[in-house]
């Protein structure tokens, strides 16, 4: 039977955004750190946007702006990495020559 789609993107964002340990060796903190690097990317993005509209909103308010930096700096990273697996699965013109 067939996964729902909402399982594979849960998956997808398990495996590729929150926790990628594909380069990381061994375990421990720093490979564990290595493993979240893209979500702490998109923590330090999204405090970065904040800090600099801080002045402009009320302490109520800007816990809302965070949250929506946060979503679209991690949209923004997703895609890259989206994008970046297509290409490097995709096949080169200059592998399929004919024998």
């Amino acid at each position: 039977m067939a996964l729902p789609v909402y399982r594979k993107a849960a998956r997808w964002i398990l495996d590729h955004m929150l926790w990628d340990s594909a380069d990381a060796p061994g375990g421990g903190f720093w490979p564990g750190l290595w493993a979240t690097r893209k979500l702490l990317l998109a923590l330090v993005g999204s405090g970065v946007l904040t800090w600099r509209e801080w002045v402009e909103h009320h302490p109520p308010e800007i816990v809302i702006v965070e949250l929506v930096h946060f979503v679209f700096v991690f949209a923004v990273i997703a895609l890259l990495v989206y994008v970046g697996l297509w290409f490097r699965t995709r096949k080169s013109p200059t592998s399929q020559t004919r024998r």
